[in-house]
């Protein structure tokens, strides 16, 4: 965990550092990373992290100790991000909130938007859940129902408010009559995969002294960058991901992918990732596959949790899939290795000349 959070911290310094402006309204952040016996590996960071209220209850099922304490610590350190970010110290200043997607009633995180907005409604005068499609803009206002919106929590994978069905968000947004969160900034500073050609380049972002493990950025490149034939041929050590996708989808692990499907990819909008191959674990008899997610706060991280799933890229839509509770060494509970971790990183940094 001392790892994973330090390596966290120096990636966000260095965001930072290549712009200021970056830090502009993210939200929750997720940092996605693979176990892997050389150490940890960060393969994606996302802005619109789904799945914290549901990684949350998950920890409880690894906590014999204080399960209600922690949930309470973790519900106020997301609350905490949530005020800085959108919804301010005032209730009455802050106004109207929505929690916003698409299609909303056929969305697999819906129960999770209504229990955050539950989460929500004391440090708000109103919360509600919307589909986008319901929202319309009015007398300068973006309204819902004729209510106008102040604040809107943007669980859409349209990230950067592009689609011809989001132009009343979009205008409330850009004439300043709605807050937004995530930012379609933060999107394209921290979430977009074609970050992920820059930050590799210096892709060792913690290192531990006494086990010789580091926390590494996975390689990545431009598909552009080699011919398809050559990308065949080395097909097996990369993974083929759209720039700006979202959730899998239209990615391909190398080892599985035919030569007709990559002649078809658009080298110019793909990037190909170094293959961190997931862990696995047995369940009754049956191999799935885990990954860890940790959301954060910028660069410090709040909470983690493993991601379970079978098949060739992450998916929680098949039965037995979902957030599991991860042990991290003799810490009696994920709060307990958070406060571990962060302690030992102020340590570090106080001795560091």
């Amino acid at each position: 965990m001392k790892l994973i959070a330090r390596g966290i911290e120096h990636l966000w310094a260095r965001i930072l550092a290549a712009n200021a402006m970056d830090d502009s309204r993210p939200l929750l952040l997720s940092y996605d990373v693979h176990p892997s016996p050389e150490g940890p590996v960060l393969i994606e960071v996302n802005t619109n992290a789904g799945g914290v209220l549901t990684a949350i209850q998950a920890a409880r099922h690894g906590n014999d100790c204080c399960a209600d304490w922690q949930q309470g610590m973790l519900e106020d350190r997301l609350l905490a991000l949530f005020r800085r970010d959108l919804l301010g110290d005032d209730a009455n200043m802050t106004g109207v909130v929505a929690i916003v997607d698409d299609q909303l009633a056929s969305q697999p995180l819906l129960a999770e938007m209504l229990e955050i907005a539950d989460l929500l409604r004391p440090f708000a005068r109103e919360v509600r859940v919307v589909d986008a499609a319901e929202l319309s803009f009015g007398d300068g206002r973006l309204q819902h129902a004729g209510v106008p919106i102040d604040r809107i929590y943007w669980r859409s994978t349209d990230f950067l408010l592009t689609a011809p069905e989001h132009a009343p968000v979009r205008r409330a947004v850009s004439e300043g009559a709605t807050i937004l969160a995530p930012s379609p900034q933060a999107y394209e500073a921290i979430a977009d995969k074609r970050r992920f050609i820059e930050w590799s380049k210096h892709a060792e972002l913690a290192r531990d002294a006494v086990t010789g493990q580091s926390f590494r950025i996975a390689e990545t490149v431009p598909m552009s960058a080699r011919s398809a034939a050559e990308w065949y041929a080395e097909r097996s050590e990369w993974v083929f991901k759209p720039g700006s996708g979202y959730a899998s989808r239209g990615v391909y692990v190398g080892k599985s992918i035919s030569r007709h499907k990559l002649d078809e990819l658009p080298a110019d909008a793909y990037l190909a990732q170094r293959y961190a191959p997931h862990p696995v674990i047995d369940r009754d008899g049956k191999e799935w596959k885990y990954d860890v997610r940790f959301f954060a706060d910028r660069g410090r991280v709040i909470g983690a949790s493993a991601r379970v799933f079978h098949g060739q890229v992450v998916g929680m839509r098949t039965p037995g899939s979902g957030f599991a509770p991860i042990q991290v060494g003799s810490s009696c509970c994920l709060i307990g290795a958070l406060a571990a971790a962060s302690r030992d990183q102020d340590i570090e940094s106080r001795s560091t000349p």
